[in-house]
């Protein structure tokens, strides 16, 4: 009887040690979504220009009575010249091609390169939703094996597991469809043809991270800079909501094969 009631406060202190666990990250990732959210508040909006020839103040003129905000923020190397262009009335703005975008904003073709600033902050805000996606994936995975296996107990006429591995899977779609649904990702960070094309992100964050092209501009370093405490920050805490999954995995195994174990010392005595 002793022994029965040790397990079962064992039980107890593992389930305990789950929601403490949980509540921590929870707590932690409250005050550095904070802190990100005020860094974020700081990056820029607007597509960043750098055109080959400068603009002439006619052609400036003529953008700002079309609804757009031209800035010379003058800090390219060389012959170059950078500008910020936004539009007032707060619509988000979208380059394919520099030299057909200045010829309907500013009335000429000019040859150059464009960084849509707004896209980035869009994509920075979203850090947040996809380490929860990331640092529940393991979880995640794992409730949705547990619910299969307890859904096919229906077939036997189990009732009580059969409608455990039914909440289990409504819990499992209910978090996912929460969390992709708030993510907002911008067109231009999205594969062409197929959403799982790894490469396509591998190629693209690798590309940003060693691009030479912006490296003299403040701005294009302030949202690195960005970028790379949302890697260190929340990669920390998707470390460890991982460990704290692999550690209660294994010790609910233990418990599962010492319960098992008990089982069969009583039907055979």
């Amino acid at each position: 009887m002793e022994k029965e009631r040790k397990k079962s406060s064992r039980g107890i202190v593992l389930f305990l040690t789950a929601l403490i666990l949980l509540a921590g990250l929870l707590a932690f990732h409250m005050l550095i979504g904070r802190g990100m959210e005020k860094q974020i508040e700081k990056l820029p909006e607007g597509i960043l220009l750098k055109l080959a020839e400068p603009l002439e103040a006619g052609e400036i003129t003529k953008a700002e009575t079309a609804g757009y905000e031209i800035e010379n923020i003058e800090e390219g190397s060389g012959s170059v010249s950078v500008y910020t262009v936004r539009k007032t009335n707060e619509k988000p703005l979208h380059v394919n091609q520099v030299s057909d975008f200045t010829w309907n904003v500013f009335g000429r073709q000019i040859e150059g390169e464009s960084l849509n600033l707004s896209s980035h902050r869009t994509m920075a805000s979203q850090a947040v939703y996809l380490s929860w996606l990331i640092a529940l994936l393991p979880m995640s995975v794992i409730l949705l094996i547990v619910g299969i296996r307890k859904l096919g107990a229906l077939q036997e006429k189990r009732w009580r597991q059969g409608v455990e591995g039914v909440l289990m899977i409504g819990a499992w779609l209910v978090v996912i469809y929460f969390l992709t649904g708030k993510l907002e990702i911008p067109r231009e960070f999205l594969p062409p043809e197929q959403i799982l094309d790894i490469r396509f992100y591998v190629d693209g964050i690798r590309g940003f991270f060693a691009d030479d092209r912006w490296t003299d501009l403040e701005l294009y370093q302030t949202l690195r800079a960005c970028y790379n405490q949302e890697v260190e920050i929340y990669g920390a805490w998707v470390i460890c909501g991982w460990i704290g999954t692999l550690i209660f995995w294994i010790a609910a195994g233990v418990e599962s094969r010492n319960q098992k174990k008990r089982e069969r010392r009583r039907q055979y005595g």
